[in-house]
């Protein structure tokens, strides 16, 4: 009877263009081994993920904390993990055979890709040069500060770019983009586990009790229980979370045999996403807490690394910084090329022209100049401050992401009128997502705040 409901469903029902980006379906593993080698998609997203926010994020807690809010990452981490894990699901388990995730928001509202087309542009840039930014200071430090301290940011941007442009225009550009993310988790978790070595101690009983849910005492403008709950709503609600089926597409992962090697391959990749993490926090833990010593920028982990194991700390850490924000730059350029024009081919007619939104002769120009070349201004001499356009662009935009993706997914993936009959939500999988959207409601308040005492700081 499911089957039959689907198979009417998909046929009565008008179905908007089906505009995502596929390719040619893959062969299932069937053995353990074919299971590791199809790891990928869930890698370049975690690692996409991984920039100087999560790394600072990370050390300010263990430097501030110690491990007493630990909990709070592998929570974070869980809500991540449940809401990309649900949107993945309407890709591959939904009745109208959509293969974006974008034609089931379209379903919930007409006017949502648009919204996120045009919404996705400008968060694209400002979190681009995020990560721009962060691969320039690493090969500053890197070279010797080559080009000095006026240019010298502006050299190692453009290499980054001249270097980006070349992978993503390969016929294997997505290949690289898997190498990539293996070959920067690799290194920093080597780094990482090295630099805890040299420090010589683990508080094992600390770390323990940092996973009990402890709350510990107030250390800042907030108290941490606020700090934690606000950061676990934004991941859930992150716009980032919505790549991971654009990464699904170029392995040919469509319809719900490929449900069971999805969640295998993102919880494969949120591993390494939490271990890392959790590298950073024990050595700001082990080397900080105590010292007096405070974590707000780059700087003060080359700092925290040469406490650590010495000399060879910041060049160590500085290579880490660079493989983390290079794995994400071209990623993400790739992926909010595919996002923005997947939801403005939904919107208008020019849409129904192309089976895929890389087949539009305006997709590699735009990914080009706005996801790779405009961020290249961040780096400029004079430049203004990133920190700035942080905070009134990206938590502007994620101010107004928020409640559609929270809401859109959650109705989605909870209701038969979206996805196949045995697909739909089970209880507790709707009771996860909607504390995971009460949390996010809450962190939206906590966004908002922020940035009207931010406006009226500088008023």
């Amino acid at each position: 009877m499911a089957t039959r409901t689907a198979t009417s469903a998909r046929s009565d029902e008008s179905s908007p263009d089906n505009t995502a980006n596929t390719a040619p379906s893959a062969l299932l593993p069937s053995t353990f081994g074919e299971y590791i080698r199809c790891i990928g998609p869930g890698l370049v997203l975690a690692m996409a993920f991984l920039g100087t926010g999560d790394l600072v994020s990370s050390t300010v807690s263990g430097a501030n904390y110690g491990y007493a809010l630990m909990w709070t990452l592998i929570v974070a981490l869980f809500a991540r993990y449940c809401m990309i894990s649900a949107i993945a699901k309407y890709k591959l388990e939904n009745r109208f055979g959509d293969t974006s995730v974008l034609q089931g928001f379209q379903r919930v509202w007409r006017g949502f890709p648009m919204f996120f087309g045009i919404a996705i542009f400008f968060y694209g840039i400002i979190i681009q040069m995020s990560f721009l930014r962060a691969c320039a200071v690493a090969l500053y430090q890197l070279s010797g500060e080559i080009g000095g301290a006026t240019w010298g940011y502006f050299v190692g941007g453009a290499a980054v770019v001249v270097l980006t442009i070349i992978m993503l225009a390969r016929r294997n550009a997505y290949q690289w983009l898997e190498w990539t993310a293996r070959i920067a988790s690799v290194v920093i978790i080597v780094t990482f586990v090295g630099a805890i070595v040299a420090t010589g101690h683990i508080d094992l009983v600390e770390m323990a009790k940092g996973l009990t849910f402890s709350i510990p005492k107030d250390n800042g403008p907030f108290d941490a229980i606020f700090i934690a709950i606000a950061t676990i709503g934004t991941i859930g609600g992150s716009a980032l979370n919505l790549l991971y089926p654009y990464f699904m597409d170029e392995r040919g992962w469509n319809g719900p045999k490929y449900r069971r090697l999805q969640q295998f391959d993102l919880m494969a990749g949120m591993l390494p996403l939490l271990i890392i993490n959790v590298l950073f926090w024990v050595v700001a833990a082990e080397t900080i807490r105590g010292t007096g010593m405070t974590v707000s920028n780059e700087s003060d982990l080359a700092t925290m690394m040469e406490m650590a194991v010495g000399p060879w700390g910041p060049a160590l850490l500085w290579t880490s910084l660079f493989l983390a924000a290079f794995s994400s730059f071209p990623a993400n350029a790739r992926g909010f090329a595919n996002l923005m024009f997947n939801g403005l081919h939904l919107a208008t007619r020019r849409g129904k022209a192309f089976t895929r939104p890389a087949e539009d002769p305006w997709f590699n120009r735009v990914l080009i100049a706005a996801f790779i070349v405009v961020p290249l201004f961040i780096c400029m001499p004079q430049a203004p401050n990133l920190v700035y356009l942080s905070v009134f662009g990206t938590s502007v935009i994620t101010a107004i992401l928020l409640p559609p993706i929270l809401f859109g997914v959650l109705r989605m993936t909870s209701s038969r009128k979206f996805m196949l009959d045995e697909h739909v939500n089970r209880w507790w999988q709707t009771l996860i997502l909607i504390v995971l959207s009460l949390i996010g409601l809450w962190s939206l308040y906590a966004i908002v705040d922020n940035l009207i005492n931010a406006i009226s700081r500088l008023a």
